[in-house]
């Protein structure tokens, strides 16, 4: 198996885990009545803290070998990732994990990592990737499309779900040039530790947290800890390997994953209290106009200046 295919591989796994972490988000939101300030920050601190006690003494050795600018890029990836996260959960509970995925990491993500991958990492697009990102962004348009009267519906959440996606967009444009001299395990550690950390005092601070979870709250929080370690772990394993558009490409999936999951659980469930698009056929039409795009954006690899 050559490189490419094994790491394409491996981010295909991590648009499968967050697709499911996706679900599990919504879920935790809605039936635990969980406050989107406590799941966006403890199970990525927990997440970070497994990364990190994999291997303390490399950890360690991984902080100290930083340095100054390290420190610097290190400190704006978790300031940009805690926003991120935060406004990505916040949208799941607004507009629900399926049109979320969709809007944010199956189109418009992939479409800011590729601009963003232009400018910093000297990734040159070709016609064809131009025309691809017209149609990333039409799919977004047509998964926006309400279902009843084809009129748009732009909401908190929908806003919510492509800014965030701008933020984690530019944070993996930083982790990507991190990744060329930096370790994976412990750089990904740090990044979700901080990050979850920063979520938790600024809501803490600003009264946000409201109230705190029984036992059984706290339990369903540190199990979904697993996911984002998981899923950011084998993410990020992409990025100095086949680039941060393909990546980006390839995570785009993890919209119809979430679709899937969810449509699999209330199969099962009729009565789960998961909420999909307003229109399926839109959404899923939408998702694959955009996937056409990001297939394109691929097509060719994409040209590094010498």
């Amino acid at each position: 198996m050559d490189v490419k295919r094994k790491y394409a591989g491996i981010v295909l796994f991590s648009a499968l885990v967050v697709g499911f972490e996706t679900v599990v988000i919504e879920g935790a939101l809605r039936v635990a009545d969980l406050s989107v300030y406590l799941v966006a920050g403890v199970p990525t601190i927990v997440g970070g803290s497994i990364l990190l006690g994999i291997s303390p003494k490399s950890s360690g050795e991984f902080a100290r070998g930083l340095g100054g600018r390290g420190w610097i890029a290190m400190l704006a990836v978790c300031v940009l990732s805690a926003t991120g996260i935060l406004m990505w959960y916040d949208a799941v509970g607004r507009i629900g994990a399926s049109k979320e995925a969709i809007l944010g990491g199956g189109s418009s993500e992939v479409l800011f990592i590729v601009i963003l991958s232009a400018i910093f990492l000297k990734e040159r697009l070709s016609r064809l990737e131009a025309i691809g990102s017209i149609l990333v962004v039409l799919g977004v348009f047509v998964v926006l499309a309400n279902g009843e009267d084809l009129g748009l519906s732009l909401g908190i959440g929908e806003a919510e779900a492509i800014i965030s996606s701008v933020f984690l967009a530019i944070s993996v444009v930083i982790v990507t040039k991190l990744l060329r001299t930096h370790e994976l395990t412990p750089l990904s550690g740090i990044e979700l530790l901080v990050s979850g950390l920063l979520t938790m005092l600024v809501a803490s601070s600003l009264g946000l947290v409201g109230t705190w979870p029984t036992s059984r709250g706290w339990g369903i929080l540190l199990a979904i800890g697993i996911l984002p370690a998981i899923g950011l772990l084998t993410y990020n394993a992409g990025l100095p390997k086949i680039g941060a558009s393909m990546t980006g490409v390839l995570y785009a999936l993890s919209g119809i994953i979430t679709v899937g999951v969810q449509l699999v659980v209330l199969f099962f469930i009729p009565d789960a209290d998961l909420q999909l698009p307003d229109s399926l056929f839109l959404a899923v039409t939408g998702s694959m106009i955009a996937f056409v795009g990001v297939y394109l954006l691929n097509r060719q690899p994409l040209r590094k200046d010498t």
